[in-house]
């Protein structure tokens, strides 16, 4: 066989493709295999047998052969182009090829490229936007000219456009997120920012783009953000850091970060948790004042119960001891003495106690309807000798300030004892001063405070220049028997007692102080709604104790020794008394005893599973119109609601003493009520 013709069977044998390209003829500008060069053929032979796309473009035509590899990439093009010159099968493209191919022959340099990207007309004259790898090499004759060029090229236009739709959603996502995003390069300058930092801080993307953000990061997170970028310029990502960053509008708002280095690049995705700090923090300090609450009616619940079985000790040291120094003859001086002063001692220790009581919100009040500006205003003079000449005391009222119910001697109490912890914060000398004016509690303020519900209030603002506290001391400050004075100079119960007074008559109280700066304690009192009374000063008229002598008090005490000291002073006033040890006695003598009974004088607190007011409701069920008092040493739900007395009840606190159970004995059974029923 002669070797042209071995030349084309050789070609042909290589598959539909090389079957084609055997058979090109003097149709085409190469003209028949046989009259090919040996360096065509042997890269012809070579294109076939790759799995590569690859196609040649040879001769001054450039005319195109090609592999079975490549057929799929001009669609439809095949097999017309097969020999043909390329200006003709790629015309839609020529003028972007053409340069391409007569750089490689004129050149005799390979041309590479990824994702290049070409215009192409292969299915039925449709045009579509394609991307390839290209590689064009140049092929050398055997005289060393350049006979064509060698183009390997693999499509990738799907795995472009599959990128194009990912970069296209994240775009989307860059834009529409509401966590901001961000590229810095790794000095920290913002490269590029997503729309959400307009959104939430207000600033431009040109107030952001092309410098560090240092100019809005609050002054304390400065050093902690710089840390964080050295670590990632050293390769290591961020996965939780968090730091301050100023609006526009003058706020900061906190921002939590995730960020990874790449190359060059810094890649960043924040989160405002502004809100969510703000609300950790309201939680935890909600959660503090929760368990401060706990902890202070876990003491008041001690020491009530402290107070009220002092308070009957102190009734029998008190009562003994007054009657002792009614006794005394004058020519006794040295026992009066003595006497004297164990009495100065028990009443500071009834004192004591009754600050315990207040604290623990277990003293019985007695609420008047007042004027807050009158009520201030009354207590100047008495402030102004109490506090002396180095202290400066000035009230602030204001007009059309809401009434107020409150027990106006236990009021007056709190803002004494206010006024002297402030006169002891000031030794070399200040101003005290006192405020009133209308306030308003909302509900954001309230749902961070357990204690305190919304609405209107009247605030009284005592505030002074003093020495002040410092965080430590200012939250121990209510507690009881705290005390910053030396020892002796003071229990620690005056700001707890106002506290537990304050709280029992349904207000709020609270106390700012910094060190060096002095101290402000407001209190907040429940508005009264109506109308004020026409005393509105609570001053009370006492009757003088006189017994007419044919009046009868039955006294119900379960203590033998304060009852023995309660029928003593009855019984010298000239009362005829029946004692009864507890309830069930004192229903039997009511039911049972012939001779009129004028008044029953009778403990709350009694064994035996009755309370005073049981007893009172039995035994005016027996006698009619029989008037009731009451005495305690701590306040009970029996006659006492919501830190009230209940309408009606007369109560004496223990330690009563001598004059104050004559006084109120003889004020009942002088009402003219009272007189008609003990006829009746």
């Amino acid at each position: 066989m002669s070797q042209p013709a071995s030349t084309a069977s050789m070609i042909a044998a290589q598959g539909p493709v090389g079957a084609l390209t055997a058979r090109i003829d003097a149709g085409s500008p190469l003209g028949p295999v046989a009259g090919w060069s040996p360096v065509l053929v042997s890269t012809v032979r070579l294109m076939l047998s790759s799995k590569a796309e690859i196609v040649l473009f040879w001769g001054p035509e450039l005319c195109a052969l090609y592999n079975e590899a490549y057929v799929p990439t001009i669609g439809d093009k095949h097999p017309r182009a097969l020999g043909r010159p390329a200006r003709e099968g790629w015309a839609e493209l020529w003028d972007d090829l053409e340069p391409l191919l007569r750089s490689v022959i004129e050149d005799g340099e390979t041309v590479q490229a990824k994702d290049r990207p070409f215009y192409i007309e292969r299915d039925g004259g449709q045009g579509e936007r394609v991307w390839f790898d290209i590689s064009y090499s140049p092929v050398f004759e055997a005289d060393g000219s350049i006979g064509g060029v060698l183009c390997i090229v693999s499509e990738t236009t799907r795995r472009v456009l599959a990128e194009q739709a990912i970069k296209a959603d994240r775009a989307r996502l860059w834009t529409l997120a509401r966590d901001p995003f961000l590229i810095a390069d790794m000095n920290g300058v913002w490269l590029a920012a997503s729309p959400a930092w307009t959104e939430i801080l207000g600033w431009s993307e040109q107030d952001l783009i092309g410098r560090t953000s240092e100019w809005m990061e609050h002054p304390d997170d400065l050093a902690r953000t710089r840390g964080e970028m050295a670590d990632l310029v050293q390769g290591m990502p961020t996965p939780r850091f968090e730091n301050r960053f100023r609006g526009r509008d003058g706020s900061y708002r906190n921002f939590s970060w995730s960020a990874v280095p790449e190359g060059d690049l810094i890649y960043c995705v924040a989160r405002d948790v502004t809100e969510q700090r703000a609300h950790a923090r309201a939680l935890a300090e909600t959660e503090a004042a929760l368990r401060q609450a706990q902890k202070m009616e876990t003491l008041g619940q001690l020491t009530g119960g402290v107070a009220h079985d002092f308070n009957n000790l102190l009734q029998i040291v008190t009562g003994n001891l007054e009657l002792l120094q009614r006794g005394l003859g004058k020519d006794r001086a040295k026992l009066r003495r003595a006497a004297d002063n164990a009495m100065t001692g028990a009443e500071r220790a009834a004192l004591l106690t009754q600050r315990l009581l207040a604290f623990s919100r277990r003293q019985p009040l007695a609420p008047e309807r007042i004027d807050p500006n009158r009520l201030v205003s009354g207590m100047s003079d008495l402030l102004g000798r109490t506090l002396g000449e180095t202290i400066e005391v000035e009230t602030i009222q204001s007009a059309r300030v809401w009434p107020i119910e409150i027990d106006v001697n236990q009021m007056e109490n709190a803002l004494l004892n206010l006024a002297v912890n402030a006169r002891d914060a000031m030794p070399q000398g200040g101003k005290l001063t006192i405020e009133v004016a209308n306030t308003h509690i909302d509900a954001d303020y309230a749902a961070r405070d357990t204690e305190v519900s919304p609405g209107q209030y009247v605030l009284i603002c005592v505030s002074d220049t003093g020495e002040g506290m410092d965080e430590e001391v200012l939250s121990h400050a209510i507690e009881p028997f705290f005390t910053t004075k030396d020892v002796g100079r003071g229990t620690g119960l005056g700001l707890s007692m106002v506290y537990g007074f304050i709280r029992q008559s349904g207000g709020h109280i609270r106390v700012y102080s910094e060190s060096g700066h002095g101290t402000a304690v407001k209190i907040y009192l429940p508005r009264f709604y109506g109308p004020l009374p026409n005393n509105d000063i609570g001053t009370v008229d006492r009757c003088p104790p006189e017994c007419r002598g044919d009046e009868t008090v039955l006294v119900c005490e379960d203590d033998d020794k304060v009852r023995a000291y309660a029928v003593e002073v009855l019984r010298e006033l000239g009362y005829r008394v029946i004692e009864a040890g507890n309830g069930a006695a004192a229903l039997k003598v009511l039911d049972g005893a012939p001779q009129r009974i004028d008044l029953l004088f009778t403990d709350v607190i009694l064994p035996g599973g009755m309370t005073g007011a049981d007893i009172a409701r039995e035994a005016q069920a027996l006698r009619p119109g029989l008037r009731v008092l009451f005495a305690t040493g701590y306040a009970r739900n029996a006659i006492i609601h919501h830190g009230r007395l209940d309408p009606g009840v007369e109560l004496l606190t223990k330690p009563f003493s001598y004059a104050e159970l004559a006084a109120k004995v003889r004020t009942m059974l002088d009402r003219p009520e009272a007189r008609q029923t003990a006829m009746g």
